[in-house]
Formats: C-alpha cells, structure tokens, sequence
C-alpha cells in the first residue's frame, strides 16, 4: 500500500511539473506578443512551480536526498507564488506610479532565490528542520495566492471570463490550505492526499483556460 502511494505522489509530482511548464510556456508566448514587463512574472512563477514539483518527485525517487529536495520545494513553491503575486500587482499599478519597475522586483527576487538555494546546498545540515518551517511557508502561499484571487475578482466585471482563472487559483488555494493542516497534524494524510488532488485539477484548469484562450485568438 505504502508503495502505491509513493508511486502516486512521485507521478503527480511530475505530472503537476509538466502542467506548470506548460502554463510557462504559453505564458511565455503570451509574453512575446504582448511586450508588457510585468507579464515576464507568469512563465517565470510558473517555472518555478515546474521545478519545486520535479524536486518534490525527486525526494520520492532519491529518498536520500529527501531534506535537500524538499527544502528546494518549499522554496521554489514559496517563491513561484511570490512572482505570480507580483504579476498581479504590477499589473494592477501602473509603472509611472512607481520608482521601480517590475523588472527590478523580479530581477531582486530571482537574486534572493539564489542566494537562499545556495544557502540550501552549502548549509543544509544548519538549517532547521523543513518541518519546521513547512506551515509557514503554506500561509505566505495561502497570503500569495489570495492576493491573486482578490485582484482577479476585482476584474472580473470587465472581463468575466477570468473566472476560470480565479476556480484554477482557488482550487490551489485549497491546496495549500490542506499542506497546511498536514504540516500541522501529520496523522491528517487525507489532506497531504487531497492537496495532490486539487493541485493537479487546479493546474488543469488554468492549461485549459490558456489554451483555450489562445485558441479565441
């Protein structure tokens, strides 16, 4: 049984990893037609999403590299839903009515992050415990995403379609929400196995929308 459930998350792992890469991918063509800075934060939040998933598979395939790997998951996920919260606020702001653009907020936090998986690779042993660190990490996320969902909410009257994004957001917010109560309470595993769940259909939802999107266009 033990086997099946690690089977089960190393492939979600994964599978949430090629979501998220595709959502950057698109994003990033998005990216190009349209030229606007403050768009760079989606293939690049989204990126990180991808790869926090990968090294979240990894501590599955390579048990021993379980506290690096997860660390690196922590991080990468923290920080994808910091630059996808950024995406909204500068999209919402307009640039004259800041000193620093968004180029620079992504430019500071991409230096950050890698200073602090440095950090991670270097010093692991004199790091706390992830557990230790694990709740935290998932209310900043829950703080992130929720942002998001409030400025989307906010668009939503000029363009109603958005509403699948703020279901796709929320359904990773629920996510989180879950890790949450699993960082809490261990012996709540529904959560841990639930917030796999939701995050694959709540990624799915945001590839369709885009795609669909595109398709429109």
């Amino acid at each position: 049984m033990y086997s099946l459930t690690a089977e089960f998350y190393f492939f979600g792992a994964f599978f949430s990893a090629g979501l998220a890469f595709s959502i950057a991918y698109l994003m990033l063509a998005s990216f190009r037609t349209v030229r606007s800075q403050y768009l760079l934060g989606f293939p690049i939040g989204f990126t990180l999403l991808g790869f926090a998933y990968v090294f979240y598979g990894l501590a599955y395939l390579m048990p021993f590299l379980e506290d690096n790997s997860t660390w690196f998951y922590l991080l990468l996920d923290a920080y994808g839903f910091a630059f996808l919260a950024f995406t909204y606020f500068f999209g919402r702001a307009s640039q004259a009515s800041t000193r620093i653009g968004p180029e620079r907020w992504y430019l500071l936090l991409t230096a950050s992050a890698g200073v602090v998986a440095v950090a991670v690779v270097l010093s692991a042993s004199l790091l706390p415990e992830f557990r230790a660190v694990d709740g935290f990490l998932r209310v900043a996320n829950l703080i992130f995403i929720g942002y998001m969902i409030y400025s989307l909410n906010r668009a939503l009257k000029a363009e109603a379609e958005l509403s699948t994004v703020v279901l796709g957001f929320t359904f990773l917010a629920i996510e989180q929400y879950s890790l949450l109560l699993w960082a809490l309470d261990r012996a709540f595993e529904w959560a841990f196995l639930f917030a796999h769940l939701i995050r694959m259909t709540g990624l799915a939802i945001l590839v369709a929308f885009i795609i669909k999107e595109f398709r429109r266009a």
